[in-house]
């Protein structure tokens, strides 16, 4: 796995944002959401790939990685 994650070139982490946007029903477990957040930021701290973190609206999220796609091709 760690081979196959060197090819990336950009990894895009979209966590839960601290207001969590979506609507979160006891039935869809908001708990292990939450747990799935944590673990997937512990985890991207440990890679040495290029991380680029977004947030914000999905007009925003969009925005950000298309701009930062843009950048890394100059």
């Amino acid at each position: 796995m760690t081979a196959a994650i060197a090819e990336i070139d950009l990894l895009i982490f979209v966590p839960l944002e601290k207001v969590d946007v979506i609507s979160c029903q006891e039935s869809d477990l908001p708990n292990l959401r939450h747990e799935v957040n944590d673990i997937l930021e512990d985890w991207i701290g440990d890679v040495s790939n290029e991380i680029l973190e977004v947030s914000g609206t999905l007009e925003n999220r969009k925005k950000q990685v298309l701009d930062k796609m843009l950048d890394m091709e100059k």
